[in-house]
């Protein structure tokens, strides 16, 4: 698993993608008034930080002349620019802090959104961890990037701005010394934002792989426990925790150089500032006037360092971006993957034409008829990605109400029929008609909500049972909700619990077993009230008895309605108007119980040796 995901990342391109970030960038244009206050904020500072040297200037002049009755007037000055400016960082802190929880906020909802509409075959290739360290992560990562990215930018560009120019305009030549050595530092930036965006690539990358092994490790600890292989895992584990550890070393390294040698390198340009400087200043204390008084030479000092450290906050933000350029490529691939599944143009256009006579129920919201006389598998085959054929030339004409059963060995493609059905995956090649129509022409909305799926393994939502089956049409009664649940056998179990049908079942229906989880998701699909009823080994993790008990609430429920229905006990479809035995990726065998039966072919080998292994059991259990 974690060599699927590592592939998956992007490789280093040598830079950063600005057109990326331009769509983190949309975010926070959408709180347009945050961000400019926290532009607005970091311009007064910037200029307030400029006035203080000045402030510092006059003060030393005017005492070495000995004008001691204007030190209260600047005294006053910077009790009241500290207060201004007190009030100006408590104003950007708050918005900084509303900015980064409404950009965090807002990725997320739309990478969650935007995960909703994604085809099945994208989950399939992507572990819950490598998913989950987007929607966290990363999209907290990149929400502090914008707000506080933006604050120092904007300030540093700014002070820089404004640095330069009152170091040109006090002493020329002090001043091109002190610019002197910006070539160097911006050929250090390019050097290290390379290795520093490489690294942090590897870093995400590593944490990805990382984030995968601990959710699959959690969520498989019983099977690791019966297996005995907690050694194993732990040494899975280890080894993907050294990858990482040695991924970050290797960014930190890279950091920890870069900014050392920015200091290095600023404080040679203020060392020969102070050797020009004070030369100066002796001159100007033999003769007041020629050199640079000594407050004017403190007040530069004070711009040499206020040159160096907006140099180093732009370096530090534009570090941090390329260290987030990661995060940025995760976040947008997951917004800019395209579902493989969706509507064509001209299925929107005709759902566009038709969205009003939709809302009157004549038609369906493609505007074509919303009820489903017939589907039909025409040489439908399929392939998962590049693999093998796993459908081969498929046939099947369904008539609305009929009954299929599909049956066979495993693997032998039974759940990629109805998986295809439901459209979930679509035809490698061949069509699937509805009503004669191919149902990629049909709107995949509508065909979707003419579905009642229950699955083998049953998943329940955190909350209680009656919001689990309410699931299934939320504008349900409660009335609805337990007639749903007497209809398939779980009212009893369910009245008997503590607290009813309020009774929480526990993160992923943990509270409730097994048999009691499809239950409760058979009772949500038939709230659904579908028109295509699909069961893919629904009655497997059942008892005999609730089984029995499903398929007598079941009968009248799948009356009139057409069902796909994939069981392990053969005898859950004698009932069925036609059995499919696949294998192999084709129907090798069809007809009704009976038919296949008088056959003596393969189907009647299965149902016999089965018979006999239930009637063994249930001698064996008296």
């Amino acid at each position: 698993m974690p060599t699927n995901v590592a592939m998956q990342e992007e490789e280093f391109t040598g830079r950063a993608n600005w057109r990326r970030w331009s769509r983190i960038v949309r975010h926070a244009m959408t709180h347009k008034w945050h961000l400019l206050g926290i532009i607005g904020c970091a311009l007064v500072l910037a200029m307030m930080d400029v006035t203080f040297p000045l402030l510092t200037r006059g003060i030393i002049d005017d005492a070495i002349a000995k004008r001691g009755h204007t030190l209260k007037w600047y005294a006053l000055a910077y009790f009241s620019m500290a207060m201004f400016f007190a009030a100006v960082v408590r104003t950007f802190i708050t918005l900084g802090g509303k900015l980064t929880t409404h950009v965090s906020y807002d990725l997320r909802q739309e990478a969650f959104s935007h995960m909703q509409d994604l085809s099945f075959s994208y989950f399939d290739r992507r572990p819950v961890g490598w998913l989950m360290a987007r929607l966290t992560g990363d999209c907290d990562r990149l929400s502090r990037v914008i707000a506080w990215g933006t604050l120092d930018i904007v300030w540093g560009t700014s002070m820089l701005i404004f640095v330069c120019g009152m170091m040109l305009y006090i002493n020329l030549i002090c001043g091109l010394i002190v610019l002197s050595v910006l070539p160097l530092l911006v050929w250090m930036g390019l050097y290290f934002q390379k290795r520093i965006l490489r690294t942090s690539r590897a870093m995400r990358r590593a944490n990805s792989e990382l984030t995968a092994n601990y959710n699959e490790g959690i969520m498989g600890a019983r099977t690791t426990k019966t297996l005995a292989r907690e050694a194993d895992a732990l040494g899975e584990f280890q080894g993907l925790s050294r990858k990482m550890q040695s991924a970050s070393i290797s960014n930190a390294l890279y950091r920890a150089m870069y900014m050392p040698l920015v200091f290095s390198v600023a404080n040679l340009g203020v060392g020969l500032v102070l050797w020009h400087g004070g030369g100066q200043v002796i001159e100007h204390l033999k003769d007041t006037t020629v050199g640079m008084s000594p407050g004017t030479l403190a007040a530069f000092m004070s711009y040499c360092s206020f040159f160096f450290f907006p140099v180093h906050e732009i370096a530090r933000v534009l570090t941090e971006v390329q260290a987030a350029q990661a995060a940025t490529e995760r976040i947008v691939g997951v917004l800019e993957t395209e579902p493989e599944i969706a509507d064509s143009p001209e299925v929107l256009q005709a759902i566009g034409r038709h969205r009003d006579t939709a809302a009157l129920g004549a038609t369906a919201e493609d505007g074509l008829p919303d009820t489903i006389e017939t589907i039909e598998f025409r040489n439908v085959s399929f392939s998962y990605l590049e693999g093998p054929p796993v459908l081969r030339d498929f046939n099947l004409k369904v008539q609305a109400g009929q009954s299929i059963a599909l049956v066979g060995p495993t693997g032998g493609g039974k759940t990629t029929i109805v998986s295809l059905l439901c459209r979930f995956y679509e035809p490698t090649s061949g069509e699937i008609l509805i009503n004669g129509v191919d149902y990629r022409r049909r709107s995949l909305g509508w065909l979707q909500s003419k579905l009642g799926i229950v699955l083998q393994t049953p998943h329940l939502f955190s909350g209680t049972t009656r919001e689990n089956i309410r699931y299934g049409r939320l504008e349900a009664s409660d009335e609805e909700v337990e007639q749903a649940a007497k209809m398939v056998g779980a009212h009893e179990f369910i009245v008997a619990a503590e607290s009813g049908y309020d009774t929480e079942v526990g993160q992923g229906g943990g509270r409730l077993s097994t048999g009691q989880r499809q239950l409760v998701s058979f009772a949500r699909a038939v709230l659904a009230d579908p028109a295509i009823f699909v069961m893919d080994e629904a009655t497997s993790s059942v008892d005999a008895e609730t089984e029995a008990t499903i398929q007598a609430g079941l009968k009248g429920l799948l009356q009139g309605r057409t069902s796909f229905v994939i069981a392990h006990r053969l005898s859950t479809n004698r009932s069925a108007d036609s059995i499919l035995l696949i294998d192999g990726g084709r129907a090798v065998e069809q007809g009704t119980h009976r038919q296949l039966l008088s056959q003596g072919g393969r189907y009647y080998e299965l149902y016999t040796r089965q018979f006999q292994r239930e009637q063994e059991d249930s001698i064996l259990a008296q």
